[in-house]
């Protein structure tokens, strides 16, 4: 029972359709380029081979000495255009399939960051700064996401710098407040508890946000 949680967890991490509708509207499109590539190839293929066939019989009906032999080689023939036109569809399968595990792998490659971004900027949204991790080996969007992290550390210093700041100003006015009269000390008063609020607000949010699974692998 306690390894149960381990297996799940190793199951959602080896998952490579991260963002079905995307990562499937590629693959399909990607399958369908190849397949229509390869169909094409295989039509002019089997075109060449039936016509290749029609001249060998209109040549064997032709001679008088080998009339008798062309029922038979039109037999033949026959079957070597099924063999070939069942070749073809079956080539035809082999790239589909082969086209559409290459699409999974390499949008997935795109889809996992796309994924860790997306997590981070909703910790954002519910005021946590997180610590992004780095991407995987083989993960696309490297220059991007290198970017982001630029963006975030920069986004962290100004937070600590105003945090400092403000830490300087709740110590200069509470020095200021006893000398105040009472209004004004009452004013002061407020305006630093509500820095104090605003300072610990920011606090809170470089703290690290609670885990929410482990990042996609490939």
């Amino acid at each position: 029972m306690a390894n149960a949680p381990a297996q799940r967890q190793i199951f959602r991490r080896r998952q490579f359709l991260l963002d079905r509708a995307f990562q499937l509207k590629y693959t399909i499109v990607i399958a369908l380029i190849g397949a229509l590539i390869v169909g094409f190839w295989g039509y002019l293929f089997y075109e060449a081979s039936k016509k290749s066939a029609e001249e060998v019989m209109v040549s064997l009906k032709v001679d008088p000495e080998l009339q008798a032999l062309s029922k038979k080689v039109e037999e033949k023939l026959s079957v070597e255009d099924e063999r070939v036109i069942l070749s073809i569809f079956g080539f035809v399968l082999v790239v589909i399939l082969s086209l559409g595990a290459s699409g999974v792998l390499i949008t997935h490659r795109i889809a996992g960051p796309v994924f860790m971004i997306s997590r981070y900027i909703d910790q954002i949204a519910q005021g946590r700064y997180p610590d992004p991790r780095p991407l995987r080996r083989n993960d696309e969007l490297k220059a991007f996401f290198i970017k982001f992290n630029t963006m975030l550390t920069a986004i962290k210093d100004r937070e600590k710098s105003d945090i400092v700041t403000i830490d300087k100003v709740i110590e200069a006015g509470r020095k200021v407040l006893p000398k105040l009269v009472s209004d004004d000390a009452a004013e002061l008063a407020c305006a630093l508890e509500e820095l104090k609020g605003l300072q610990t607000l920011k606090l809170d949010m470089l703290k690290s946000p609670p885990p929410q699974g482990e990042s996609p692998v490939a």
